[in-house]
């Protein structure tokens, strides 16, 4: 079967992949020593990428090239995929300052604007506001000198409409010849106008500037993108060569492309940022909005009567339209060209949350290309988003649909790790385990994530005693894993998450709830609308209660089928829809879609608002009608009351609930993931019909084995235990239950505690000395020391027996050797090892545990927290042997 050869040896697509940060130019012993190591703890794919720490006149220079290519060269001979990384340190596009070189025209234009009462005013104050919280070394590396100044000042519109409410268009006067500046210098911008304002008016002024030092392009102008492909992606291929692009250099990856959020003293009005501006949006925005730009400009901004919420929703979409096709679209051609994969991701504002916009809280995502998600993903090849830290997330679930909608199915998953014991997000995150992160990396293949692409691997660890953020690598979103002192564990990490990935890839996911992106809503009403709460309280809660479920465009919606009471879209069936606060959709057909789905049977449930806006479309269209609506938030008793409604196929879990996956084969075969990813022991029974036949495929090791004929799956799990598991319903059930459990069959009565006479040395060549394991060495005299620690103890036993050693806590991987021998090796719960037969007498028992880098790296700066981490181990190890069993 393809499938379990897919599982059995997972290829790059399906294994962890990583960055790999350049903070030199590396040598060839380097590029050799590192990348056999990266492919020797089962990384497939690495991504060169160049940090603040390599000084920017050396990307992309001669001996940059050159080491890029031998790295693709080793990389090739060692079996490792490589992706071209697009830029220097991250927004892509700017190639480091390349592309704006020599081409000012190219830098970023934005539009700024204020209302006033009076005939004279003034544009200043304004700053990056997302950008400064970064630090001193981000805005160097943004701009020139690491100064912010603008130029070439312009007028673009003035109008002068009500101070209050305005009911009609026609109240509203174009005044822009009237207006002209009044000075200007690189902070500000003055302006006035020769008329009179009368009481109970105002006056709305737009002007445009060009950054005189930034070193972000203008995404709305083609001719950067193909100057950015000129000076920055070319130099890479070119010299590569063919031989080695497509393979194994087979894809390109962008990162964040994105203006500056700029805001200044006088910003007012529904956007949080300014605009970028170029002469091409004019024509773009009056096609779209049939009105003209300056109308537009002021519906943008306040209130301009019913037309508004339309008027905005379609600027808009007309200015992420013209932001599309003049970036993404110009860097798919040139990929196709080079018969390369476009992958990457644009912002994410909703990054770490499940509310849309969750994450980057400060920033308005409508004026970068960070909304129309669907639209974005249809100009790549594969499907990328961004993840932070380790929590469950929108992330996988909106990438997992955005390339369902665009014939594709889930997404590789970038995870960065920001510091959350100190305000200096750039510490990270060195306390990362390895449990922590495989339990991640399983939540994420569940949530719609085929690869897991780590933020990242180091070339070096940095510096000690420089706590400076971003250009000391140390504390540049941390952790390096490859210098974790877990890192020999990653082999066992990357083996099972790749199987766990094969396992699901060729299933469809049963997933019976869609929602709505409401992509012209969040146009219209912008971030800070209910949508953005309601569509993350919507997640939360169906996840909480098992429901899978997939986001779905309004053109998913056009362009679905309905049958036998389903909407079939995105190649999945539903059997509801759900409307988060929707208060405006692009076209009347959606709402006609809607009325056909519930007059076929089909479920709508809606919260919050509700639709008051059709951009195009039937003028006389009606309301849309919902089977179920509330305007308060949906809560566990609301959504658990509407899935009662809902009969799902496929099996059943009763019981404590696992994290879970459940999908289909086309052959009618059932694929379940389950996870325990809590701190103790779950159980449930997994029921499908009269009777099933099941098997099971082990992720850990790659076997699998098939069980014939139950009624009832009982499932045992241990803390961080994982289960992939086929069903197919036989109805001719031969036996009632059938228990599936790893626990090994322990005789605990005769349990020996190994309280007394350890000894300890903090890593090989370090003297022995006398150690309590009821704490970790940071409390005994080892509070700096990250690595691997060595405990020893000899041990007798009066019985020969088979024996099994238990660590009840490890912090954070352990190797057990018994009388010399290497017995396991163990990175998550539940550190059990395997001692075989012992004689009676005594024998020596080493154990190798490995902590997390923190307790080194955090040493001496303010990134410690409350003290040091938890380190080695902190319970006595138990001894237990096997239960004998009859003859």
């Amino acid at each position: 079967m393809e499938s379990r050869a897919l599982f059995e040896r997972p290829p790059a697509a399906f294994r962890p992949s990583a960055y790999w940060f350049w903070h030199s130019i590396p040598d060839e012993a380097t590029c050799r020593t590192q990348l056999a190591d990266f492919q020797a703890k089962g990384i497939g794919t690495i991504l060169i990428q160049a940090r603040l720490a390599l000084p920017r006149e050396q990307y992309l220079s001669p001996d940059y090239l050159s080491a890029y290519r031998l790295a693709a060269d080793i990389a090739a001979q060692l079996g490792l995929k490589l992706g071209i990384y697009d830029d220097y340190n991250w927004i892509s596009g700017h190639a480091g300052g390349r592309t704006v070189e020599g081409r000012d025209e190219l830098r970023e234009r934005h539009l700024f604007w204020v209302s006033s009462a009076d005939v004279q005013g003034k544009i200043n104050g304004i700053h990056p506001s997302f950008t400064l919280k970064m630090g001193a070394d981000i805005i160097a590396w943004q701009y020139e000198g690491g100064r912010i100044e603008w130029c070439e000042w312009t007028v673009e519109a003035a109008l002068l409409h009500p101070s209050g409410a305005i009911d009609r268009r026609d109240q509203i006067v174009d005044v822009t010849s009237q207006v002209s500046l009044a000075g200007s210098d690189p902070a500000s911008c003055g302006y006035s106008y020769d008329g009179a304002i009368a009481s109970g008016w105002t006056l709305t002024v737009f002007v445009t500037a060009r950054s005189a030092t930034s070193r972000i392009i203008n995404y709305l102008l083609p001719e950067a993108a193909d100057r950015f492909i000129e000076v920055g992606l070319e130099p890479l291929v070119t010299a590569l060569g063919e031989e080695r692009v497509p393979d194994p250099v087979g894809s390109v990856f962008y990162d964040q492309p994105a203006p500056g959020f700029y805001r200044w003293d006088q910003i007012a009005g529904n956007p949080g940022n300014s605009l970028l501006f170029a002469p091409a949006l004019r024509d773009h925005v009056a096609s779209k909005t049939k009105v003209s730009f300056a109308i537009a400009l002021l519906a943008v901004v306040h209130d301009v009567g019913p037309e508004t919420l339309r008027l905005r929703a379609l600027f808009h979409a007309a200015y992420s339209t013209l932001m599309n096709e003049a970036f993404f679209v110009t860097l798919r051609n040139w990929a196709e060209e080079k018969r390369i994969v476009l992958t990457g991701h644009e912002m994410l504002a909703h990054v770490s949350s499940w509310a849309l916009n969750g994450g980057f809280t400060s920033i308005d995502p409508r004026v970068a290309p960070a909304a129309d998600f669907f639209g974005i993903d249809a100009l790549r090849h594969e499907t990328a988003v961004d993840a932070n830290n380790l929590l469950p997330q929108l992330a996988p679930k909106m990438g997992d649909s955005v390339a369902r909608s665009n014939g594709r199915s889930r997404c590789v998953v970038e995870t960065y790790f920001s510091a959350e014991r100190t305000e200096v997000r750039a510490a990270g995150q060195w306390e990362v385990t390895l449990e922590a992160a495989r339990a991640q990396a399983i939540r994420l293949a569940c949530l719609g994530t085929r690869q897991f692409l780590w933020h990242g691997v180091y070339q070096t660890d940095g510096r000690d005693n420089d706590p400076t953020p971003f250009i000391n690598p140390r504390f540049d979103f941390a952790p390096g894993i490859n210098f974790e002192p877990w890192w020999p564990y990653h082999d066992l990490f990357a083996e099972e998450t790749a199987r766990v990935s094969a396992f699901i890839e060729p299933a469809k996911p049963r997933a019976p709830v869609a929602i709505l992106y409401p992509l012209y809503t969040a146009f219209a009403e912008g971030p800070r609308h209910s949508h953005a709460t309601h569509i993350g309280a919507w997640c939360e809660q169906l996840l909480a209660q098992d429901c899978d479920f997939m986001f779905v465009s309004e053109a998913d919606l056009v362009d679905a089928a309905i049958e036998d009471g389903r909407l079939l879209a995105s190649g999945l069936a539903f059997d509801a829809v759900v409307l988060p606060s929707v208060t405006v959709l692009e076209t009347a057909v959606t709402i006609q879609t809607l009325d056909a789905f519930t007059k076929a049977g089909g479920r709508i449930w809606s919260s919050g608002e509700t639709v008051s806006t059709v951009c195009t479309g039937e003028k006389a269209y009606g309301p849309v009608g919902v089977t179920s609506h509330t305007t308060a938030m949906p809560n566990a008793e609301m959504v658990s009351a509407l899935l009662s409604t809902l009969t799902l196929d496929g099996p059943q879990i009763s019981g404590q609930r696992p994290w879970q996956w459940i999908g289909r084969d086309v052959d009618g075969w059932w694929r379940m993931v389950v996870f325990n990813d809590g701190a103790e022991d779950i159980g449930f029974d997994i029921l499908l019909g009269d009777g099933f036949d099941y098997a099971i495929w082990d992720a850990e090791h790659g076997s699998v084995e098939a069980i014939a004929a139950v009624q009832k799956l009982t499932v045992e799990l241990e803390p961080h235990e994982v289960r992939c598991i086929r069903l197919h319903q036989n109805g001719r059930a031969a036996v009632a239950t059938s228990l599936l459990s790893s626990r090994p069959a322990l005789d605990r009565s005769q349990l020996i505690a190994l309280a007394e006479g350890w000894i300890f040395a903090a890593g090989e060549g370090r003297a022995f000395a006398p150690i309590s394991v009821d704490g970790g060495w940071e409390e005994q005299g080892f509070p700096a020391f990250s690595g691997t620690g060595i405990y020893r103890l000899s041990f007798t036993t009066e019985t020969d027996a088979d024996w099994m050693l238990e660590l009840p806590t490890v912090n954070t991987a352990a190797t057990s050797y018994i009388d010399g021998t290497k017995v396991g090796r163990r990175g998550w719960r539940p550190y059990r090892f395997a001692l075989g037969h012992l004689a009676a007498g005594t024998h020596e028992l080493e154990l190798h545990v490995a902590n997390t880098a923190a307790n080194r790296y955090y040493d001496n700066t303010p990134y410690l927290g409350s003290g040091p981490d938890k380190s080695g181990l902190t319970a006595r190890p138990l001894l237990i042997p096997l239960q004998n069993r009859p003859e």
